[in-house]
């Protein structure tokens, strides 16, 4: 039986997902509703846990004072009504990011990522495996940014994206319809929290979708031009370093 928290500041919704979790898994058990970090913090100082259901925003500040405070090697899903901070959630040990309202559906597809990491006694006792899973399972994950465009906000999905760029010390993101917004992530985490399967740094300014590349050409004996859709200003220059991982990139699966 999982020992699972929640955390979360509003009573309404903690019951919800608790009688959610109660539907749709015999194996897990919330042993404790905790409704603010202070309460969280001394709860895990002294409790071990299996599994922990985070809300973000909670009324004492952000749930991520959380980890600064006590040390959490322990799957998270989290819950929250902003998408922004999903690529600092997939930082943890993140199963999951829901975004409310919390479905059954979106709930249970979460619950069925858990299961995978339990699959056999020996994944279940070797927490390097369960964690190396953990991020295999993220990177598949599709991940969400939040763009400004005057007062207005819009949601952008990473396979809306064909790169990101690093540009006077700002990071931007492109889109297929060529167009650009900057971001408040750095290529370095991007390239962490992306898919390596879609997404790939071919240098110190790009990180390119798969699907972006349209065209190579050799711009010396051991570099290598990408021609992009939409194009960008300047050339795109594979850094020789990363030369072979990019071939190997390009015609894998």
């Amino acid at each position: 039986m999982m020992k699972a928290i929640i955390v979360e500041d509003e009573n309404l919704a903690a019951q919800r997902l608790k009688m959610l979790i109660e539907e749709l898994s015999d194996s897990i058990v919330v042993v404790e509703v905790l409704p603010s970090i202070k309460q969280a913090v001394r709860w895990l100082s002294i409790h071990p846990v299996d599994l922990i259901f985070l809300d973000i925003n909670l009324a004492d500040g952000s749930a991520f004072e959380i980890f600064e405070q006590v040390e959490i090697r322990t799957p998270v899903i989290f819950t929250t009504a902003y998408s922004q901070y999903a690529l600092r959630a997939f930082e943890q040990y993140s199963i999951d990011y829901l975004l409310k309202p919390v479905t059954r559906e979106k709930l249970k597809n979460s619950l069925n990522k858990l299961k995978q990491l339990y699959q056999g006694a020996e994944l279940a006792n070797n927490l390097q495996d369960m964690y190396k899973a953990i991020n295999q399972i993220n990177a598949k994950s599709e991940m969400r940014f939040l763009v400004q465009l005057g007062n207005k906000f819009k949601v952008i999905e990473s396979k809306e994206i064909a790169y990101f760029l690093s540009e006077d010390k700002l990071t931007f993101l492109v889109t297929w319809e060529d167009k650009r917004y900057p971001i408040d992530h750095s290529l370095r985490s991007l390239e962490t929290a992306l898919s390596a399967n879609d997404f790939f740094r071919v240098n110190r300014q790009f990180l390119l979708n798969r699907k972006a590349v349209q065209e190579l050409y050799a711009f010396s004996s051991s570099r290598i031009k990408v021609i992009l859709t939409p194009s960008p200003k300047g050339d795109v220059v594979v850094a020789k370093e990363k030369l072979g991982q990019f071939k190997k990139w390009l015609v894998s699966s």
